[in-house]
């Protein structure tokens, strides 16, 4: 009886053999961008299992991926992450939200959500002394909520659609519509309470 050598990854089962890699893979990753906060540490590993997925792609239509290990994978593709080269599309330097220009022109795009009270409350047109005022008073009702409503009351301020802050906070859109109308009556209440009474 002749025994017959296994054959290579076929076209069929070379995604079989990566799906097999990727739990490793992702593991290698979320361990190189620990430092990163939540949301960037999933953006960058999610960015670098796509580095990961072509290059390993490649190197399947070369036939070198007999000796390639998760590591060594997981290892290029986060140097690639690093630098801004993005997996898929141009690399673009003029772009100021592109990663690749903030790394090579040194930009930094600032979070709006650092100094979302300011913008929430700033009105040019107002006065300053109501402008402050305004912001003491929002600040002190916000004081008022729970952690998770201010957080629902601080996406709807910055005109996040119902159905987009319902994903974020994983409840029904109807229920943010109640939430929503909660909160304007808890509004009104503390300016009710909060205006001097004659």
């Amino acid at each position: 009886m002749i025994a017959l050598n296994e054959p290579e990854a076929t076209e069929t089962n070379w995604q079989t053999c990566f799906l097999r890699m990727l739990p490793e893979l992702q593991g290698w990753l979320r361990f190189t961008f620990r430092y990163l906060r939540r949301e960037a540490r999933e953006e960058a590993v999610e960015e670098g299992v796509v580095h990961c997925l072509l290059s390993y792609a490649r190197l399947f239509e070369q036939g070198k991926t007999a000796s390639l290990t998760p590591s060594t994978l997981a290892w290029y593709s986060s140097r690639n992450v690093k630098r801004g080269r993005p997996a898929v599309g141009r690399m673009n330097r003029r772009d100021p939200l592109s990663r690749y220009a903030q790394l090579g022109n040194r930009i930094h795009v600032e979070s709006v959500h650092s100094r979302w009270m300011d913008m929430m409350v700033e009105d040019t047109r107002a006065p300053v002394l109501d402008q402050v005022a305004a912001k003491m008073d929002v600040e002190a009702w916000f004081a008022t909520l729970t952690r998770r409503m201010r957080q629902i009351a601080k996406d709807l301020s910055f005109g996040c659609s119902t159905s987009e802050v319902a994903r974020t906070h994983r409840v029904t859109t109807g229920r943010i519509s109640q939430l929503r109308r909660s909160l304007e009556m808890s509004w009104d209440l503390f300016q009710q309470e909060a205006s001097p009474r004659t």
